[in-house]
């Protein structure tokens, strides 16, 4: 369980005051006064219920993944050869691309690690080799309405999240777009 000094930091960066959070969590003002001066100890109820609504306001008032994405998907057709997608890849400044099928769903992923591997190897046909031949698996596919969290967790293992809305790919978010939110 989290500690009760942690109350008066969250409420703050949530941007409420100690009466609007009283009221959610069902509890009077001045407990909530009283256990931010560090005056009172609250019961495991108690607590639970204001950490519980504080954590049900950060995730209302958290980013959703549709804000920060990237709104179009530029990838490359499976039956493309090496070289069109590195071109493609160069010219976007991508280091990654999804794969698209021909009834336009993603089948796998190609990026920049693939051709450095391929190259390090003495690979020598890219114009003959077929993206689909070198592949890797599918970008993971999120709702639109994933927050912005749990997109990042996502993105430290992989290069690329693909942004779904009921069944139509609507987007795409790379490390880059996690980056933007910097700025």
């Amino acid at each position: 369980m989290r500690e009760l000094s942690e109350i008066k930091i969250i409420r703050k960066r949530l941007g409420i005051t100690q009466k609007e959070l009283a009221k959610k969590a069902n509890v009077s003002q001045s407990v909530i006064a009283k256990v931010e001066r560090n005056q009172l100890n609250l019961s495991y109820e108690k607590a639970k219920r204001i950490f519980d609504t504080l954590a049900d306001l950060e995730q209302k008032s958290s980013k959703r993944i549709e804000q920060i994405m990237t709104p179009s998907i530029i990838g490359i057709r499976d039956g493309s050869n090496l070289i069109d997608a590195s071109q493609k890849m160069h010219e976007q400044g991508y280091s990654q691309l999804p794969i698209i099928g021909e009834k336009g769903n993603i089948i796998g992923s190609i990026t920049d690690k693939t051709f450095t591997k391929l190259i390090s190897q003495g690979e020598k046909t890219m114009n003959e080799t077929k993206v689909e031949e070198v592949m890797g698996e599918p970008f993971p596919t999120v709702d639109k309405n994933v927050s912005v969290r749990a997109v990042a967790r996502l993105l430290e293992e992989r290069r690329a999240v693909i942004v779904k809305d009921r069944g139509d790919y609507i987007g795409i978010v790379t490390r880059d777009n996690l980056l933007r939110e910097f700025e």
